[in-house]
């Protein structure tokens, strides 16, 4: 390096670090956190920038990450007094009385005249023993536990979050940060191979949180490094512990896990844990043209289910809770299922200061530093209708000519059904030299993309809540939406609509905010003037309050909530299609315990040992006698099985033993003597049965195979009959 790279290198160190400087008097945290790395990047020998990132990370509540920093300028100035006063900081943060004692202790030596050193060291001089951080006492503390399972599978792949997941991150870091008072907090993730949840804990979640912030290379070293940390304590970890009436609280997607909810059913009947999810849309249901069919139908049977079970939900818009409340009603009529609003309106200028994109220049796919261009964020899926607005590109700069067009910045990856908008920008070479697709973009450059851009679009068919329309008002730039669901609600009064699939009409507001420099300059004035956003944090508080405020409701019992139906017959399987179905849940939600293989598109196998199913009945239908018939599937060979049902509470009777020969498919019928609300049925397959053979192998031993089921009174001719129909004749219906 020459004397002018060296000038040049030297002085863009020195722009960081006053940029880090005025973010911290700022009392931008976070902001302030993501700059002094950067900083530390270029200058690591800069002990007193240490100190300064340690401050950031104790003030934002984080003092396990500020005695690393503080350590780390320990390393590089030993015989520093204030270094030593700052770590004896955090530690008497972080209940390490004796630890502290010893720092204040050393900054006494090295300068016998500091006074917060002695006077420090005098106060913790009694209490000299670690000071363990009590427990949340029962009953009295609400325990909140955030389910990140997706958002682990996600992160193995991917180090920069897309919406669902960037929402998870930021309100599960904040809550884990600075939990309200009463509410104790904790993440975990599902291990489905175990079939529990394992803790993540809360040093290694944040530490994963602000990497994914910062930076964007899924091969950076301390990436790696955070993903084996995490992958070593879901492998190695002890099983999460719920509190009596813990919230399981999932703000992401669960319904890729196979049989989660009879885990979440287990959980509750064994701790009285709540399940809250968070419905972010209902988007396969309502435009399931623009999702995957598998998707479709995993949606459909999750939804189903999710209704029978949930303690309450959470929504990120009215029009979510719209769609949600509605669907929900299909499923359980004249149920409502409690449902409590939180608006995604945070403010990502807030959260991350007035950044300048540190690395931007060295990202090839993103614009010229000074080049004028229009910023969209979103995967590109058919959904958010990027062919439109390619082809309004396309518009402009046919009629206006490309030097007076600016670029369009789309920010994402290709995903779902992205193909016709992907094959009209490769084989353009206008779109080629006026588009531009980058993705693995990190928060901060993000930030800074919005900071730059002259307006940002959001040409989207169906959002839940839409947060880059947010963010761009939190960046004082004028966002360009499609008047649809739920944009409306993160646009308000400040965004710029046009109506939805009217390519003229896109095209036509387009040009105004292009080429009308004055009205872009109004209308950003009159965001900063009004628009009004709320912190991350702010908005796990909301989610907080609200999964608190319902510890003393009654809890949710599923088939209480969604009996079974006396002489309707049930499947006990995955049903196609992509439509909400009472029959979807009632196969999901009477499995109980653990002895369940997950449901398949035949039946559903039972595993060695004790099978239950819980059949909740409606009020007055368990007035006589009873009789169930289950249909039956025998694992290829033969096979003994004992089986028993009897109504809760009552004594049980004594088991029947059923044998079945080869493959071939039949019913049990068993008479219910005692009269209950509930019927319990137990299925013992002792040591279960290979299920593999030499021509198809299968690790798996299993019990019984179940297809359906139907309970009636004895006397139910009519139900007794549809059942054995089912299953004798192929039912033919017309369309």
């Amino acid at each position: 390096m020459d004397r002018d790279e060296k000038d040049a290198a030297l002085a863009s160190a020195g722009d960081r670090l006053r940029q880090a400087d005025s973010l911290r008097d700022q009392r931008l945290w976070d902001a302030a956190i993501l700059a002094y790395r950067a900083h530390l990047e270029e200058r690591p020998a800069d002990w007193r920038a240490q100190i300064q990132l340690g401050h950031c990370l104790k003030e934002s509540g984080d003092p396990s990450d500020a005695l690393l920093a503080y350590r780390a300028a320990e390393a590089l100035a030993p015989n520093i007094a204030d270094v030593h006063i700052q770590i004896g900081h955090a530690l008497k943060l972080m209940g390490d009385t004796s630890q502290a004692w010893r720092a204040y202790a050393r900054a006494r030596e090295i300068d016998p005249s500091n006074e917060e050193a002695a006077r420090e060291a005098s106060a913790l001089a009694r209490l000299a023993s670690p000071l363990v951080r009590s427990a949340p006492v029962p009953g009295q503390a609400v325990q909140v536990v955030f389910d990140t399972s997706d958002l682990v599978a996600f992160l193995a792949d991917n180090r920069t979050p897309t919406g669902i997941q960037r929402v998870q991150l930021n309100i599960t870091a904040r809550a884990l940060l600075d939990p309200m008072d009463g509410v104790a907090t904790a993440a975990v993730a599902f291990d489905a191979v175990g079939g529990a949840w394992r803790e993540i804990g809360r040093e290694l979640f944040l530490r994963l949180w602000r990497l994914s912030r910062s930076g964007g290379d899924p091969r950076a070293a301390d990436w790696l490094e955070a993903l084996a940390d995490l992958k070593a304590a879901l492998l190695s970890g002890p099983d999460f512990v719920f509190a009596p009436g813990a919230s399981l609280v999932n703000l992401g997607t669960s319904w890729w896990i196979k049989d989660y909810f009879l885990h979440v059913r287990h959980v509750a009947r064994q701790y009285g844990v709540r399940y809250v999810p968070m419905i972010h849309d209902c988007i396969p249901l309502v435009t399931p043209e623009h999702c995957p069919p598998p998707l479709v139908e995993e949606f459909a049977q999750w939804f189903s289910g999710m209704v029978a079970l949930a303690d309450s939900a959470l929504t990120n818009s009215e029009w979510s809770a719209s769609d949600a409340r509605r669907i929900a009603g299909a499923i359980l009529p004249g149920v409502d299922l409690p449902v409590a609003v939180v608006r995604l309106d945070a403010d990502l200028k807030k959260e991350l200061g007035a950044t300048t994109g540190l690395t931007w220049a060295e990202r090839s796919d993103l614009p010229e530093p000074g080049e004028p261009f229009v910023l969209c964020v979103g995967t590109i899926e058919s959904r958010k209708n990027h062919l439109m607005l390619f082809h309004a590109w396309l518009t402009l700069v046919r009629k206006h000519g490309a030097e007076r067009v600016p670029r369009l910045v789309c920010i994402g990856k290709p995903g779902w059904l992205a193909e016709a908008a992907m094959t009209l920008w490769r084989n353009s070479p206008v779109l080629q030299d006026r588009v531009t697709i980058a993705h693995g973009v990190p928060d901060v450059t993000l930030a800074a993309l919005y900071g730059a851009a002259l307006f940002t679009v959001t040409n989207s068919h169906y959002e839940g809540w839409g947060l880059p329309v947010t963010e761009s008002l939190s960046f004082g730039r004028v966002p360009l939406v499609a008047r649809n669901t739920s944009l409306v609600e993160a646009g308000g009064e400040a965004a710029v609509y046009y109506e939805p699939r009217n390519e003229p009409d896109l095209v036509a507001k387009l040009e105004a905010l292009i080429f009308d420099t004055e009205e872009r300059a109004r209308r950003e004035a009159e965001i900063l003037a009004t628009t009004r956003l709320r912190s991350w944090g702010d908005i796990a508080d909301q989610v907080m309050r609200a999964v608190a405020a319902r510890r003393d409701a009654p809890a949710v019992e599923a088939g209480a909530r969604l009996p079974v139906l006396p002489g309707v017959t049930y499947p006990l399987h995955l049903l196609g299609g992509g439509q909400v179905d009472r029959a979807r849940a009632v196969a999901d939600i009477v499995r109980e315990g653990l002895n369940w293989y997950p449901l398949d598109r035949w039946g559903v196998w039972t595993r060695p040992g004790l099978a239950r199913m819980r059949l909740s009945l409606p009020a007055g239908a368990a007035e006589g006698p009873l009789r169930l018939y289950l249909g039956c599937v025998p694992p290829g060979k033969e096979t003994s099985v004992r089986l028993r049902a009897f109504g809760a509470g009552a004594t049980p009777p004594r088991f029947t033993t059923v044998t079945a020969q080869g493959d071939s498919r039949f019913t049990c019928v068993v008479e219910v003597e005692a009269s209950s609300s509930e019927v319990i049925v137990e299925i013992d397959s002792g040591a279960g049965t290979p299920l593999g053979t030499e021509a198809k192998p299968d690790p798996r031993r299993v019990g019984l195979g179940l297809t359906s089921f139907m309970i009636c009174a004895a006397d139910d001719l009519a139900g007794r009959l549809d059942f054995l129909e089912r299953h004798a004749f192929r039912m033919l219906r017309g369309d």
